[in-house]
């Protein structure tokens, strides 16, 4: 089981990769695991998977699981 704090830096580290992904995902030319949403889904899903998870921990995996699920579809908003 994690604590806190290394959920919290593995959300940090996943919110950078999905915002950068939003930035770039159009530029990208080159598919990798890393480059697909998939993978980010799959790593946020194992965070909800090792609950009890803290209400704002569950809230921004929520929140990066729509932002993932938006860059699969190709659906983005620009808000992020």
């Amino acid at each position: 089981m994690h604590s806190y704090y290394e959920r919290e830096l593995e959300l940090l580290h996943i919110k950078a990769a999905i915002s950068l992904l939003e930035q770039t995902r159009t530029y990208l030319s080159l598919q990798t695991p890393v480059s697909n949403p998939a993978y980010w889904k799959a790593r946020l899903k194992a965070i909800l998977d090792e609950r009890p998870l803290d209400a704002v921990l569950e809230k921004q995996v929520f929140e990066l699981l729509a932002r993932a699920n938006q860059l699969q579809t190709g659906k983005l908003s620009g808000g992020h």
